[in-house]
C-alpha cells in the first residue's frame, strides 16, 4: 500500500512539474507575442503620423483672404542683364542689335547699338550726319544779305512746297511718297540738288526710308551723302510720325 502510495505521489508530481513547464512556455510565449506588439505598433506610429492627432493649418486654411491676394498678385519679371559698360537708365529699354548683312547703306546703322536707348532720336550716326554736314557746306554760295555771307543750295527743297505750305510737314511727305529709284530735286543759285528713294530697310523694328543724296555743278558731282527718313513717336507727339534722322 505504501509502495502503491509512493508511486501515485510520485506520478502526481512529474505530471504537475510537467504542467508547471507547458505553462511557463505558454507565459514565456505570451510575454514575447505582447514585447514584439508592442516593438511593432511602436514603429508603426513612428512612421505614420496618428489619425487622431490635430494636422498643423495649411497656409490658405489659416488665412483664405491671403493666399487669394498671394494668388492675384502678378508675377515681376527680373530685369534682363546690361551689357558690359552700360548704365541702367530709367526709361532706357529700346535696342537694336549688330547691322544684319544686308542693309545697305552700312554707314545708317545706329553706332551706339551697345547700350539700350530711351527713344530712336537718342541712336547716333555721327559718320552719317558728318557726310551730311560736308554735303550742305559743298552747296554753298556767298550772297550780300544773307547770315554769314553765305547761303547752301542744299536748302532749296523749300522751293518744292507750293501755296505757302508748312515746308517741315509737305516736304518730308514728298520724300516718303518717292517709290525706291524714283527721285525729286530742284536747281539751286550755283549747284542743283537730286534726291533718290534707295531702299525700305527697318531699323530694328523701327520702319526708315534710305535716299541718296547728289550735289552737282553742271555735269560734275561735287558731293553726296546718304540719309534716312525714320517712322517714330517723338517726345512731344501722340503718335508715330516721320522724322528726318540723317
Amino acid at each position: 500500500m505504501k509502495k502503491y502510495l509512493s508511486t501515485l505521489m510520485l506520478a502526481t508530481c512529474l505530471v504537475i512539474d510537467a504542467q508547471a513547464q507547458s505553462f511557463g512556455d505558454f507565459l514565456k510565449s505570451a510575454a514575447g507575442e505582447v514585447a514584439k506588439n508592442l516593438v511593432t505598433n511602436s514603429a508603426t506610429k513612428a512612421m505614420a503620423p496618428n489619425a487622431e492627432a490635430a494636422k498643423a493649418p495649411a497656409a490658405a486654411d489659416a488665412d483664405p483672404a491671403a493666399a487669394l491676394a498671394a494668388a492675384a498678385a502678378p508675377t515681376v519679371a527680373a530685369a534682363p542683364a546690361l551689357p558690359p559698360g552700360c548704365k541702367r537708365i530709367k526709361g532706357a529699354n529700346l535696342s537694336v542689335g549688330p547691322k544684319p548683312d544686308d542693309f545697305e547703306p552700312a554707314i545708317l546703322w545706329p553706332e551706339n547699338t551697345q547700350c539700350p536707348v530711351g527713344r530712336f532720336g537718342d541712336f547716333e550716326f555721327k559718320q552719317a550726319q558728318a557726310a551730311k554736314s560736308a554735303f550742305r557746306e559743298a552747296s554753298a554760295y556767298p550772297c550780300n544779305d544773307c547770315e554769314g555771307g553765305k547761303y547752301f543750295d542744299a536748302w532749296g527743297g523749300r522751293s518744292l512746297v507750293r501755296n505757302g505750305g508748312d515746308y517741315a510737314k509737305e516736304f518730308p511727305k514728298m520724300l516718303i511718297a518717292l517709290e525706291k529709284g524714283k527721285s525729286l530735286g530742284w536747281k539751286g543759285t550755283k549747284y542743283s540738288v537730286s534726291i533718290t528713294a534707295i531702299g525700305e530697310q527697318p531699323v530694328g523694328e523701327t520702319p526708315c526710308k534710305q535716299f541718296h543724296y547728289t550735289l552737282k555743278q553742271g555735269a560734275r558731282t561735287v558731293a553726296e551723302y546718304d540719309g534716312m527718313y525714320c517712322k517714330w513717336q517723338g517726345a512731344y507727339s501722340s503718335e508715330a510720325t516721320w522724322h528726318e534722322t540723317v
